[in-house]
């Protein structure tokens, strides 16, 4: 009988690991990726007639964290070789000819339309004051859509927990920075070890399939650093902007005002007054009615206060969302945290998982090739395409 475990894969030591496009295809796109590695090596060993002396569930993994880095390596030197290439210095500052990109290139839709649609609101608001939105509406022909958010996931302990701490020891958390890159119905997705990792990667992205010229617009939750990192990064760059998720503004808004009103019915007034107000793009008119909240009805100012600062802080990326729906255009990042789930949460975030930084952007990173379609690419020469994919 012909013996697939004994005849076409030689017996393996810890932490050895198979080196055939084919079982990498088993062992990682269509059973690690998507199931725990133990599940995964049941599966394997019994499909290859080895249920004694299979692949052991620990190598499987060590497999998977090697393959991995090795992606991530490879990402990292091609990007640094794309940049060097396109004038960047070592540091991540630009430092090329930026006749070009220092300019405000950006093609909008036409203002004909824009008014067309804005005549159509209702006439309980000023479309003046609507227009006067400092967020631009780009055209989507001459646009990159790019959503970046960070995904957390449980952190494996280094060493075992003592037993007298009672189960009280503070649960440690890990993150990794998921990117979704999308134009003209093509996508790509990165994956990093942090933000700033991603962001270089993504420059080099978008010279390498050459996206610059397009506007560059970023879809985010509003995080301060985040936003930071974009601006810092992309500071050679003024055709981009940033637009704050509506779900998340609406979450934000919810979260403080429970915490400074009285009551549930107190707040639950506020929000049906400002809500519509923030969907218009009226950000100033929002941000005067919190100010003119009678004290009485104030449990906690410093909650009010705070959310003041935050609708000041992203005025510049809080858009018409109103205008934008009829025009057709993006209002949420809900597509990065799709990638969040499909990259890691799905497989990562299941009960009793906890992960090093390494093992949990090594299997994050061979999800995302088998997204991008890059994975029997990557298996048989060990290069990636880099390229939007369909």
């Amino acid at each position: 009988m012909f013996n697939t475990g004994n005849d076409l894969f030689c017996t393996l030591g810890p932490k050895e690991f198979y080196k055939t496009v084919g079982y990498k295809e088993l062992a990682f796109i269509y059973g690690s990726t998507v199931k725990p590695y133990q599940v995964t090596t049941n599966w394997i060993n019994r499909l290859r007639y080895q249920m004694q002396n299979g692949t052991p569930n620990r190598t499987l993994q060590n497999n998977a964290e090697k393959e991995g880095s090795e992606l991530t390596n490879h990402i990292i030197e091609k990007s640094k070789t794309i940049l060097k290439d396109n004038g960047f210095a070592e540091n991540g500052e630009f430092q090329g000819n930026n006749t070009f990109h220092a300019n405000d290139n950006v093609v909008t839709i036409s203002n004909e339309r824009i008014l067309k649609f804005a005549g159509e609101m209702p006439n309980e608001y000023n479309i003046e004051e609507m227009l006067n939105n400092p967020v631009q509406y780009e055209e989507p022909d001459k646009t990159v859509q790019i959503s970046i958010d960070d995904v957390v996931v449980k952190k494996q302990n280094e060493k075992r927990e003592n037993p007298e701490s009672n189960g009280k020891s503070k649960k440690k958390r890990l993150s990794d920075t998921v990117t979704h890159i999308k134009k003209d119905g093509r996508s790509y997705t990165i994956v990093g070890y942090n933000t700033m990792q991603v962001l270089s990667f993504l420059i080099a992205f978008i010279f390498h399939n050459k996206l610059d010229g397009n506007r560059m617009q970023f879809f985010t939750d509003g995080h301060k650093v985040l936003n930071e990192a974009i601006l810092k990064r992309f500071s050679w760059y003024k055709n981009m902007g940033i637009i704050l998720d509506w779900y998340h503004l609406v979450k934000k808004c919810k979260e403080l005002l429970s915490m400074g009103m009285k009551g549930r019915v107190l707040r639950n007034q506020l929000l049906r007054e400002i809500m519509p107000l923030l969907w218009h793009g009226l950000t100033d008119r929002a941000i005067n009615y919190l100010t003119e909240i009678p004290t009485k009805n104030i449990r906690n100012q410093e909650k009010i206060d705070k959310l003041i600062s935050y609708f000041e802080k992203n005025r510049g990326s809080i858009p018409c969302y109103a205008i934008r729906k009829r025009l057709g255009l993006c209002n949420s990042s809900a597509i990065g945290e799709k990638m969040n789930d499909l990259l890691v949460s799905k497989r990562q975030k299941n009960n009793g998982m906890s992960w090093s930084k390494k093992g949990s952007i090594a299997l994050a990173s061979i999800t995302a090739i088998k997204r991008n379609k890059e994975s029997k690419n990557w298996f048989e020469k060990k290069e990636l395409e880099f390229k939007l994919a369909a």
